[in-house]
């Protein structure tokens, strides 16, 4: 008796480990982002937005339901429909590399040029409050950059 009691603690541990290992493989996404870059900044004049993938990607009620592909998008600006937790993804400074900070005036109106996207803090803003527009989120600043 001893014995198969042995046996089977040994598969049920080698099982729970490629569970473990399975589940670990799909979430190498931290859920909150600090939407921080020192390259695009000399210096942040905002408290630093705290983007959580969770709230972000959870089905209604309990989040928004945003796919991955409404903020990552390719060269074009079309989203990336088949992402799906785990893939790789370019960061936005990536493409989106001119430095500075604008002003609300450079997303809140009509949309950009090319070139006013080539900046971070534009394109960065674009996509938020366009998403947060469409989705009725939050659209004053101090909404997402909330002080700790």
């Amino acid at each position: 008796m001893s014995k198969r009691l042995g046996i089977l603690s040994v598969v049920g541990c080698v099982i729970a480990v490629f569970l473990a290992a399975g589940l670990y493989a799909g979430t190498n996404i931290p859920d909150t982002v600090e939407m921080k870059n020192e390259k695009a900044f000399d210096q942040h004049r905002m408290p630093i937005v705290e983007f959580s993938h969770q709230k972000h990607t959870a089905d209604k009620p309990d989040g928004y339901g945003v796919s991955c592909g409404e903020c990552h998008h390719d060269e074009n600006g079309e989203p990336l429909t088949d992402l799906k937790a785990g893939d790789e993804v370019h960061h936005c400074f990536e493409c989106h590399s001119g430095k500075g900070a604008g002003t609300p005036k450079d997303f809140m109106g009509p949309p950009p040029d090319a070139e006013a996207l080539n900046s971070y803090y534009t394109a960065v803003h674009v996509n938020c409050v366009g998403c947060h527009k469409k989705q009725d989120g939050p659209k004053a600043c101090n909404q997402c950059h909330t002080k700790k």
